[in-house]
């Protein structure tokens, strides 16, 4: 009877440290991944609809990459990083990634640079739905889309668009 119960409790360990050891060698690491949108507004145009890549794949994450367990957006932030132009030109835009709004803002684009305002995405629901299409797609692409006036002249604006990420990978 002692011999059966320990060959039944030696192999219960066995089998709860071979349960485990997939989460054992999980790496969680944090990394930030950008991306830059370039806008041209021509004078008197009504309409923008521009977008970039924004991929997962940088120094931190390039081994793990078809490895990774679970994305978390810790932060998602865009700001206007360069403009010239109409100094009164404005926007009114829905920034997304893939087809979800994220956020709708309307602003001065030279105001927005001048006073480098940076717009941030808080609502959870979204941020954890672009974190799932960057786990599953290793990118996602992210833009603006809107109206525009601007009407003295044309306007060209860069809009950085910044992503502070969590990530679980398992590197077996």
């Amino acid at each position: 009877m002692k011999t059966t119960v320990k060959i039944l409790s030696a192999l219960l360990i066995c089998f709860m440290f071979t349960a485990c050891d997939d989460d054992l060698l999980d790496v969680d690491f944090d990394t930030t991944v950008k991306a830059t949108i370039v806008a041209n507004v021509e004078q008197n145009q009504e309409t923008i609809n521009e977008s970039v890549v924004l991929s997962l794949d940088n120094n931190d994450t390039h081994d793990y990459l078809n490895k990774i367990k679970d994305v978390t957006i810790k932060k998602l932030t865009y700001r206007i990083i360069s403009f010239s132009g109409d100094s009164q030109g404005s926007v009114d835009v829905n920034f997304y990634a893939d087809n979800i709004t994220l956020k709708t803002e309307a602003f001065v684009v030279n105001d927005a640079y001048s006073s480098a305002t940076i717009f941030e995405v808080t609502d959870v629901s979204k941020l954890n739905t672009m974190a799932d299409l960057l786990k599953t797609n290793k990118s996602t692409t992210v833009g603006i889309s809107g109206n525009t006036v601007a009407t003295e002249a044309a306007m060209n604006f860069n809009i950085e668009v910044t992503a502070e990420l969590e990530v679980t990978a398992n590197p077996l």
